[in-house]
Formats: structure tokens, C-alpha cells, sequence
């Protein structure tokens, strides 16, 4: 029984992640927010599994939704470097139009007013 609740956590994990990748691709604010609750909740549920890994050397079931949850972390992780180096993209952009450029031919810094946010 241990090894179909593995499997199944693993499943579960992998709709996270999969989850996650549907709310990077929206690139909203509020689904870049979901998508960051649902891969704090992946990692917490695969922190909780990996004491129960052992246990399934030798499952083939296990080990091929094992391989599913990677390509489905590969595929997050590659969403999240993308939106990175996007918003990197932009920053530097933002500091061209509004500051410039440097004595160096780099963009100039962008300068953020200071602001207050709260969430209800």
C-alpha cells in the first residue's frame, strides 16, 4: 500500500507543478502569485516524500512518475528563469527610457519611488 501512496503523491506533486506552469504562462500578477503558493505547497509535499524515496528502489511504477515529476520541475524551472531574465529584460529597458545611459553605454539605473502595498 506504501508504494501506490507514493505514486500517488508523486501524481500529485506533478499536477502541482503542472498547475504551476499554467499560472507562469498567464504572467499576470496574480497568477505569477498562485503559481508561487503552488510551488510552496509542491515543495513541502516532496520534502515530506523524500523520506519515503528508499522505499521504492526497485518500483518501476514509482520510478517512471519519479521521472515525470522531473520533466515537470524542468518545465517550471524554465518557465521561472525565463519570466526572470524578462523582467531583467525590462528593467533595463525601463532605465534606458527613463534614465538614459551611463558614461559606460549601460542603461541607466532605474530609481523606484518608495511606495506602500498591503494585501487584504
Amino acid at each position: 500500500m506504501a508504494a501506490a501512496g507514493s505514486i500517488e503523491d508523486f501524481a500529485s506533486v506533478r499536477a502541482q507543478l503542472e498547475c504551476a506552469c499554467r499560472h507562469l504562462t498567464l504572467a499576470s500578477p496574480v497568477a505569477l502569485d498562485q503559481a508561487s503558493e503552488v510551488l510552496n505547497s509542491a515543495a513541502r509535499q516532496m520534502a515530506e516524500l523524500q523520506s519515503r524515496l528508499p522505499e521504492q528502489a526497485g518500483n518501476p511504477a514509482a520510478l517512471e512518475e519519479a521521472w515525470r515529476v522531473r520533466r515537470a520541475f524542468l518545465r517550471t524551472r524554465t518557465l521561472l528563469y525565463s519570466a526572470a531574465a524578462f523582467h531583467g529584460n525590462w528593467t533595463r529597458v525601463r532605465g534606458a527610457i527613463s534614465g538614459g545611459y551611463t558614461r559606460t553605454g549601460e542603461p541607466g539605473p532605474v530609481l523606484y519611488a518608495s511606495r506602500l502595498c498591503l494585501q487584504a
